[in-house]
C-alpha cells in the first residue's frame, strides 16, 4: 500500500489510541516514521545559562493564543492526554540573532476523521495564506501603434542635440575652407603729397594696392581646411553611428525587460500553484507541514520578481525615450522580440568591413590636411609680390600736370624663413601617421573582443533556446508528477531544487538573450552599419548557413560618408562655391608627400627624399597590398 495511503490511517490510529489525542509533533513523528524520514539529531547539549525573559510583542501573543485556542477546543480531555516530554536541546537550533527566528512555531490541528474535506482546507487556508499578486504599473494602450527601432532611430536623429552640433562642426570647418582659399582684396584710396608746398595744394589723386600670392599658397591653405572637412564629416558620421547604437541598446533592453516580465509572471503562476497544490496534501495528511511553507517561500520570491521586473520595465522605457530625446513620452508598446536569432556574420567579413570606419577616413584625412600644412608652411618663406601704383594731379605748378608712381615690393626671407612652423608641421605630420597606426590596432583589438562576446553569446543563447529549456522543463515536470504519485521514492527536497533549478535556468535564458543582443549591438556600432537585423547585407540568412553558403563579398561594402552627410554637403555650397572648394586630389596629396620628411631613428625630424619611394602607402584595415587609400 503507498504511503500516502498509508498517512491517514496512521493519523486516525493515533486519535483513536487509549492515550488520546497526540502532539502534532507526535503524529507527523508517526507519519515521518512510515516514511522512513530520518530526524534531525537531537543528541544533547550542555544546557546555556537561562536569560531574561523577553517582554512578549504581538507576534508571540498571537501565536500563543492561537495555541492555547486549539488546546481549548479539546480541553475536556486534556487530563487524559500524555504529559509533553521535557524540552531537549538540539543542535541546528535557529541563532536568536537571524531575522524572523521570533517567529511562532507552526501548529497543526490533528487529524479528525469526522471532519469533512471541505473543513480540513478551510483550517489548512487559515494557516497557509495566500500569496497576494504582486502590484504592476498598468502598461500602454492596447490600441496604440507599437514603435520600431527604424522609427525611433529616425525620433532620435530629428531630436538629437549631438548631431546639430556635430552637423555644425562640419558647417564650421567648410566655411573654413572657403575662406582660406579666396584671394586677398586690393586697396583703393586717396593719396595727397606735399600738400601747402609754395601755398599750394601739391599732389593729389589716388592709389591701388594689391598683393598677389605666389607658390599656389591658397591652394595648400585650401587643402588643409578641405582635409579637415573629411574629419568633420567622418566625426558627423560616427555621432549618428553612436547615437543609433545607444537607441539600439536601450531598445533591446525594453523587449528584455519586457520578456523578464512576462517570464517572471509566469514562473509567480507556477510557484502559486505548486504552493496551494501542496497545501491540498497537506489537508489530505499526505504531506508534512513545514513543505508547503517552504514553497511559499519560492512563491513570495516569485512575486517580489515580477515587482522587480516590472520597475525595470518603466526604467529602461524612461532611458530609451531619453536616448530618443523625447524623455516625457508616455509609455507605448515595442514592437519587436527578442527571440529573434541574431545576424551572423562572419571574422573576416568584418574585417573588410571595418575598412570604411569613420576614424581610419578621418586619421586619413588628418594625415593629407597635415601634409598639405607642411607644404603650406614650406611656401610661406618665398615671399609674396605687393603692388603700389598712384594716380596723382601736380598742382605745384601752373603746367597742371598728372604724375604716375608705381611700386613693386617683397619681403626678404633673410632671417626668418619660418623654420619654426616648418619644423611644427613635420612632427605634426609624423604623429598623424602614428596615430592612424594606432586607429589600425586599437579597432582590431575593439572587434577581437566584441566578435569573442558576439559569437560566445549567441551561442549560449542558442543552446538555451533548443536544449537546457526544454530539458529542464522536462525535468521539473517529472518530478513533482513522481513525487505526487510515489512520494516514498522521491523526497520532497528534490520537488524544491527542480524549481529552483527552472527559475535559474529562465534567469540564466534571459541574460544570454541579453548579452547576445547587446554584443550584436556593439559589433554594429563598430562596423558603423546602417541596418542591424542585416549589417548592410553582410549577414548571412540562417537557411545559407544551413546550405553551407559562402559569405556575401565584403567588396559590396559602400562608401563610408554618404546618406544624410552627403545631402548635408551637397545643400550647403552654392555652385560657385562647390566649384571653388573642390576637395584635394589623390594625386595633390602624393605631390604633398614628394616634399615631405621623415622621423629618424632616436626621434627627431629631419627632411628627406621624397617619401614615396621611402615608404609605402598607408594602408586601411584589410586592404591588399597594393591597394591606395582614397
Amino acid at each position: 500500500m503507498k504511503i500516502r495511503a498509508v498517512a491517514p490511517l496512521l493519523c486516525g490510529a493515533a486519535l483513536l489510541s487509549s492515550t488520546g489525542c497526540q502532539t502534532v509533533n507526535r503524529c507527523c513523528s508517526s507519519l515521518f516514521a512510515a516514511r522512513a524520514t530520518t530526524f534531525a539529531d537531537t543528541t544533547p547539549i550542555p544546557e546555556k545559562p537561562e536569560k531574561a525573559a523577553k517582554p512578549a510583542d504581538d507576534s508571540t501573543k498571537e501565536a500563543s493564543f492561537r495555541r492555547a485556542e486549539t488546546n481549548g477546543s479539546d480541553e475536556a480531555g486534556a487530563n487524559n492526554r500524555v504529559p509533553e516530554p521535557p524540552a531537549v536541546n538540539r543542535r541546528f537550533n535557529i541563532p536568536e540573532e537571524l531575522p524572523g527566528a521570533d517567529a511562532a512555531p507552526l501548529v497543526l490541528p490533528p487529524m479528525d476523521p469526522t471532519q469533512s474535506i471541505e473543513q480540513r482546507k478551510s483550517l489548512a487556508d487559515a494557516l497557509f495564506p495566500n500569496v497576494e499578486p504582486a502590484k504592476v504599473e498598468p502598461g500602454p494602450d492596447a490600441d496604440s501603434a507599437p514603435l520600431t527601432l527604424s522609427l525611433m532611430q529616425q525620433m532620435a536623429v530629428d531630436n538629437s542635440p549631438v548631431i546639430r552640433q556635430a552637423a555644425a562642426d562640419v558647417e564650421q570647418a567648410r566655411g573654413k575652407a572657403v575662406q582660406a582659399g579666396l584671394y586677398p582684396n586690393p586697396t583703393f584710396g586717396y593719396e595727397g603729397d606735399t600738400i601747402g608746398t609754395a601755398r599750394t595744394a601739391g599732389y593729389n589723386g589716388v592709389f591701388f594696392t594689391q598683393e598677389f600670392v605666389t607658390a599656389d599658397k591658397l591652394t595648400l591653405a585650401q587643402n588643409v581646411a578641405l582635409n579637415n572637412v573629411r574629419a568633420a564629416q567622418a566625426d558627423l558620421r560616427k555621432a549618428r553611428v553612436r547615437l543609433a547604437s545607444d537607441v539600439r541598446r536601450n531598445y533591446f533592453k525594453v523587449l528584455i525587460a519586457q520578456e523578464q516580465l512576462k517570464f517572471n509572471r509566469a514562473i509567480a503562476k507556477l510557484s502559486e500553484e505548486v504552493y496551494r497544490a501542496q497545501i491540498d496534501l497537506v489537508t489530505g495528511g499526505e504531506s508534512a507541514p513545514y513543505e508547503p511553507l517552504q514553497l511559499r517561500v519560492f512563491a513570495v520570491q516569485a512575486r517580489n520578481a515580477v515587482t522587480t521586473a516590472s520597475n525595470s520595465l518603466d526604467a529602461t522605457w524612461r532611458q530609451l525615450v531619453a536616448a530618443v530625446g523625447m524623455p516625457h513620452m508616455t509609455r507605448q508598446k515595442v514592437a519587436g522580440s527578442v527571440d529573434l536569432p541574431v545576424p551572423v556574420v562572419e571574422y573576416e567579413t568584418m574585417v573588410t568591413m571595418l575598412q570604411r570606419h569613420s576614424d581610419l577616413i578621418a586619421s586619413n584625412a588628418r594625415i593629407a590636411s597635415s601634409g598639405s600644412n607642411l607644404r603650406l608652411q614650406e611656401a610661406i618663406p618665398i615671399p609674396n609680390v605687393t603692388l603700389y601704383a598712384a594716380f596723382q594731379h601736380d598742382d605745384t605748378t601752373p603746367l597742371s600736370d598728372y604724375s604716375t608712381n608705381v611700386q613693386v615690393s617683397a619681403p626678404v626671407p633673410a632671417f626668418n624663413r619660418n623654420q619654426g612652423n616648418i619644423t611644427s608641421a613635420h612632427a605634426e605630420l609624423v604623429r598623424a601617421r602614428q596615430n592612424l597606426t594606432e586607429t589600425n590596432n586599437t579597432l582590431m583589438s575593439n572587434l577581437a573582443e566584441n566578435y569573442n562576446r558576439y559569437a560566445t553569446s549567441r551561442t549560449i543563447s542558442e543552446s538555451y533556446r533548443t536544449d537546457l529549456l526544454p530539458d529542464q522543463v522536462r525535468v521539473y515536470r517529472g518530478v513533482y508528477d513522481r513525487f505526487l504519485i510515489d512520494g516514498e521514492s522521491i523526497d520532497f527536497a528534490q520537488v524544491v531544487v527542480a524549481q529552483q533549478t527552472l527559475t535559474q535556468v529562465v534567469t540564466s535564458y534571459l541574460q544570454s538573450l541579453s548579452d547576445s543582443w547587446m554584443a550584436t549591438v556593439d559589433l554594429a556600432e563598430l562596423l558603423q552599419v546602417d541596418d542591424l537585423m542585416t549589417m548592410d547585407g553582410m549577414a548571412m540568412t540562417p537557411e545559407a548557413i544551413s546550405a553551407g553558403a559562402s559569405a556575401p563579398n565584403p567588396k559590396a561594402v559602400p562608401a563610408a560618408i554618404e546618406g544624410p552627410s552627403a545631402e548635408f554637403e551637397a545643400n550647403s555650397l552654392s555652385t560657385t562655391e562647390t566649384r571653388q572648394v573642390a576637395v584635394v586630389s589623390q594625386d595633390e596629396e602624393d605631390a604633398v608627400d614628394d616634399h615631405q620628411s621623415v622621423e629618424s631613428s632616436d626621434g627627431t625630424i629631419e627632411p628627406s627624399t621624397p617619401l614615396r619611394s621611402r615608404r609605402p602607402r598607408a594602408r586601411m584595415i584589410g586592404e591588399a597590398d597594393g591597394d591606395a587609400v582614397q
